[in-house]
């Protein structure tokens, strides 16, 4: 089973990664949360709605926290 992270969509990762440097502390989290966990439900709201900022598109609702994700 693929981790967060690995389904996380590409424009997102690609963002957060190359963000890394601004923010090692928010993105290191966010990064072992996503490194830890296979599904949305097991994340803390918090950190979905902290890597929803590094997002292309406005998140402003909770089914779009979901799509983040690949299948």
């Amino acid at each position: 089973m693929k981790t967060l992270f690995e389904r996380l969509k590409p424009e997102i990762k690609e963002t957060l990664l190359k963000e890394q440097e601004k923010f090692p502390t928010l993105i290191g989290g966010l990064l072992t949360v996503l490194n830890d966990n296979v599904a949305v439900t097991e994340v803390k709201l918090g950190d979905l709605s902290s890597l929803s900022n590094f997002s292309p598109d406005w998140i402003s609702t909770i089914s779009q926290l979901y799509e983040m994700f690949e299948e």
